[in-house]
């Protein structure tokens, strides 16, 4: 199974998020702390009644009702009624406070609450609060709708003398009513109704009424919503602060280390830089970087080792293969015998042989080290020349060109351009009889290209072996005294070292093999 591939940067601000979004997991036990609200202010109302009704039951009177009102001196809670047992009103703690008060008012909450809300902005008309929890409000409205039940309105009660809600008949029939309406006023909440019975000798003989806005509940989730919305809007920048600290600290510094280790080559495997950046710090990134630059030192002290090597071999065989070689051509001249002359011969030809491959490893050396200067060659007239000199070889060859590039000149050593060229000329006479020699410009997006193509009408290249004749030493000839096997990897290394490539196809004009490089104009 493959693993997913999640850069550290993500793996940081996901972390983070999760650390920030903690708070307002929060406001989710918020719905547990309303309900608890509700159910105490609900007992709370409850043990009202209860009392009320317990001290009415042995003097069941408006005169009793309203003294025992005005000797609490109003030093209660919620709105308290008293009912017949008809459903008649004869007695509320509201009239004695404010009896000019519309019922609509004192079902919110006072005038006094009034004055201080318009003072002071309420918590859930603050900035903070509508930003934060727009989400949760489009959430609620697309995708949880409330259900559709139907409360009465806190007006219920408006100018009646004879109640007769629900909680009323309830609790005249005996039993504890209870009834939520929305709330009147311009206050968002809702009205809590507990009705408890009156009871004499187990008989009913009136209720008591019991309200209560749940508005003062709803300002303080408010408040605590606010407040919350608040630590995480701060914990957010701070984690936005966290995570650019980090990002520059660690995740950049990684990237840049990744992408030095990737260019610490030019395009023919040559190190160019040895040392990374951030070897001077002192933490894992540090590390990191020093092991790599040592790992990278090593490796280059290596590559010139070896090139050294190479040139050093080629340089010391080439001595005593011309002994050889003398040795030979003397053994040949003194000995007149038929079988001697074979056997020198031979020892000439390998010794010439050998010669060719040395004279080939001491040229890709030289192509490897980037040794090399430049030159503003006119391509068209230099692969005119150099098709005359190879045709003037093979007189029974016919070489044409079809050059297209005109005037321009292309970037390069010269000597470069030559032993390429001159490599795909001679594989070309060497297995086909007509030759084509073409150039032209082309251009791969924003970048113009030289195209050259070299076409034969030989026998072609195999698919199996398209790749591997860029291989040292890799040959399909039979006869192979004359070939080092080195010619088209050096052509190869050589568009390398130019910036370019070359490609291997059949030819459409001549049905034979088809070489085509491509190389950048400077």
């Amino acid at each position: 199974m493959k693993r997913l591939k999640i850069s550290i940067s993500i793996q940081i601000l996901v972390f983070t998020l999760l650390v920030v979004f903690l708070p307002a997991g929060s406001i989710l036990l918020l719905k547990t702390y309303e309900k608890q609200q509700l159910s105490s202010l609900e007992s709370s109302l409850v043990q009202q009644g209860r009392i009320f009704a317990a001290s009415l039951s042995e003097d069941f009177s408006k005169e009793n009702a309203d003294r025992i009102l005005k000797n609490m001196n109003q030093r209660f809670d919620a709105r308290i009624r008293i009912l017949d047992k008809s459903g008649n009103l004869i007695s509320d703690s509201s009239r004695s406070s404010a009896e000019k008060v519309s019922e609509k008012s004192s079902e919110s909450h006072s005038s006094e609450e009034k004055t201080e809300q318009k003072k002071d902005e309420t918590p859930e008309r603050s900035l903070i609060y509508r930003v934060l929890s727009f989400p949760f409000r489009m959430y609620r409205k697309f995708f949880r709708p409330p259900a559709i039940d139907v409360y009465d309105s806190a007006d219920f009660y408006s100018n009646k003398t004879v109640y007769d809600g629900r909680e009323i008949q309830a609790a005249l029939d005996g039993r504890y009513g209870a009834i939520t309406r929305i709330s009147s006023g311009d206050q968002i909440s809702v009205t809590l109704y507990s009705a408890i019975p009156v009871l004499k000798d187990d008989k009913v003989i009136g209720a008591v009424l019991v309200s209560r806005s749940t508005y003062k509940i709803l300002q303080n989730l408010y408040e605590l919503r606010r407040d919350i919305a608040r630590i995480f809007l701060w914990s957010f920048l701070l984690i936005i602060a966290v995570t650019i600290f980090f990002y520059f600290r660690i995740s950049h510094p990684l990237k840049k280390l990744s992408k030095e280790a990737q260019n610490c080559t030019d395009r023919q495997g040559h190190l160019v830089k040895e040392k990374l950046t951030g070897a001077d710090r002192n933490d894992e990134i540090g590390e990191l970087s020093r092991s790599f630059s040592s790992l990278l030192k090593k490796l280059a002290d290596r590559i010139r080792f070896t090139e050294s090597f190479s040139a050093d071999l080629s340089h010391e065989f080439k001595n005593p293969l011309a002994a050889i070689r003398l040795s030979a051509e003397l053994m040949q001249n003194e000995n007149t015998s038929e079988e001697a002359q074979k056997k020198c011969s031979a020892i000439t030809d390998e010794v010439s042989h050998l010669e060719m491959l040395l004279g080939g490893v001491r040229k890709l050396s030289q192509i490897d080290s980037d040794d090399f200067e430049k030159e503003l060659i006119p391509l068209d007239l230099f692969l005119e020349n150099i098709s005359k000199r190879i045709q003037m070889r093979y007189e029974d060859k016919t070489i044409s060109c079809s050059l297209h590039c005109e005037k321009r000149k292309i970037e390069i050593d010269p000597e470069l351009l030559d032993r390429m060229t001159e490599n795909l000329l001679e594989n070309a006479v060497s297995f086909g009889n007509k030759i084509l020699v073409e150039s032209k410009v082309i251009s791969v997006g924003k970048k113009d290209f030289y195209r050259i193509s070299i076409q034969d009408d030989g026998p072609g290249i195999s698919k199996e072996n398209e790749k591997k004749i860029f291989d040292r030493f890799y040959s399909t000839r039979k006869n192979k005294n004359n070939h080092s096997g080195l010619g088209l990897s050096l052509v190869k290394a050589v568009c390398e070292n130019a910036g370019g490539n070359i490609q291997v196809s059949k030819s459409p004009v001549l049905g034979g093999a088809c070489f085509t490089v491509t190389l950048p104009v400077s």
